[in-house]
């Protein structure tokens, strides 16, 4: 697997693409998904873009993300600098978005309940419990990456994104739940 990936970057890079000019007028449809550093999760978003200066893109979102704990959708407007390197397949960038989340967010937790046993005893027994929310936040995040142009208008992207929200949205691996997230996004733009 190793040997094939190895294989599609070197040849991605010998064709001789050249990454679309991104100039004022131009647009960009954009689908992504995440790895997530505190759990495995399920995340897709889907962008639509525009170039109102040279390198400068602004547009909306739609989001939907779910994992055992959690069902979200969101949507909200992004702004994004691309930036020009003398390599014309590579395009870093930086970014930012903000957006209106809603929800349903599962958690589970270890309750000791303290009663009398056998004879007169003092005893505690543990039990799970679950607790189900629906929550609304506002987010916002700031992300960096490059784009990697496959040929004029097609790039595969990676992205480190960071996000905060008004609300304990993000589920944590051990339950909790917390306002930050910090995961990397790879997704597939496309420029026209």
């Amino acid at each position: 697997m190793k040997k094939l990936a190895l294989f599609a970057v070197v040849m991605g890079l010998a064709t001789s693409s050249q990454a679309v000019k991104l100039q004022e007028g131009t647009q960009a449809l954009d689908l992504s998904g995440n790895w997530d550093f505190q759990r495995a999760s399920e995340q897709l978003r889907v962008g639509y873009g525009y170039f109102i200066m040279d390198y400068f893109e602004v547009g909306g979102l739609l989001e939907y993300a779910h994992n055992e704990n959690m069902t979200a959708f969101g949507f909200g407007p992004k702004a994004e600098y691309n930036f020009e390197l003398d390599i014309p397949v590579v395009v870093p960038f930086v970014g930012a978005s903000a957006q209106f989340k809603h929800g349903k967010v599962s958690t589970t937790q270890m309750v000791t309940i303290a009663g009398t046993g056998a004879a007169g005893n003092p005893a505690s027994t543990e039990q799970v419990v679950a607790d189900e929310e629906t929550k609304n936040a506002l987010t916002a995040n700031v992300y960096g990456g490059a784009k990697f142009f496959i040929t004029d208008a097609f790039a595969v992207s990676a992205a480190l994104v960071v996000e905060a929200a008004t609300t304990d949205i993000f589920v944590k691996k051990d339950g909790d739940t917390s306002k930050t997230d910090a995961r990397v996004e790879l997704g597939l733009r496309y420029y026209f």
